[in-house]
């Protein structure tokens, strides 16, 4: 866990304010908050911790236990949720995957096609 008592007095005002949101239920005000404690100091696991428990996605959760496990890769609850995480994250299909994911998907074939062309284009240079 990450020393707080070196802080500085902005983060620890959004970080206080994040978690009490976060208790109250408010998350998307803890989201807000927390975010921009991160961003005034983004090395402390616990405030990565927190934003985890408010985010909506699986995918934002992992960023947020990957940057726990940056920080303290002895963190055993970063761990397991990650774990979690990627037990349940089905494998990238195009067939159901959203818009995003597919245009994401066409971006990486066309780079792919396109290492494979100056590939060729090297050898029968060479050739």
């Amino acid at each position: 866990m990450a020393d707080l008592s070196n802080a500085p007095k902005e983060f620890l005002a959004l970080f206080k304010a994040g978690k009490e949101a976060a208790q109250r239920g408010d998350k998307p005000k803890a989201h807000e908050l927390l975010r921009q404690a991160i961003e005034v100091d983004p090395y402390h696991e616990q405030a990565w911790l927190w934003l985890a428990a408010v985010v909506e996605t699986d995918e934002d959760r992992q960023v947020c236990f990957e940057n726990v496990l940056e920080l303290n890769p002895q963190n055993d609850v970063a761990r397991r949720q990650l774990e979690r995480i990627e037990a349940k994250t089905p494998i990238p299909t195009l067939i159901h995957d959203t818009p995003q994911q597919r245009r994401r998907w066409v971006l990486i074939l066309a780079f792919l096609i396109v290492l494979i062309l100056i590939g060729a284009v090297v050898i029968m240079g060479l050739a």
